[in-house]
């Protein structure tokens, strides 16, 4: 038994691939933008960035839970989480182009 190779299983509660780019991507604009001072709600201290974290999730197919729990998975292969942020830079510098 020990010779053979283990083959581990993604758990299928976990957010795709396109899904973990997506939200790393947002999470990333919406912690910029809150330590840019740009989010009026967290001027005036009316608003934490878990507020917008949740209006953020609240218009997706997935709970902010669901992306803690792939989030969690992914930080564990970081070969995995290179390629997520990779593609998170990739994109972040496009939308830079694109204005």
């Amino acid at each position: 038994f020990s010779c053979t190779q283990q083959v581990e299983t993604k758990p299928a509660h976990l957010l795709s691939d396109a899904q973990m780019i997506d939200a790393l991507t947002e999470i990333h604009l919406l912690e910029s933008a809150a330590k840019l001072n740009l989010l009026e709600g967290l001027k005036k201290d009316s608003l934490n960035i878990r507020d917008y974290f949740d209006a953020l999730f609240a218009t997706k197919p997935y709970s902010y839970k669901e992306f803690q729990d792939s989030f969690t998975y992914f930080t564990s292969r970081p070969s995995q989480m290179e390629v997520f942020l990779d593609s998170v830079l990739m994109r972040v510098q496009m939308m830079e182009l694109e204005n």
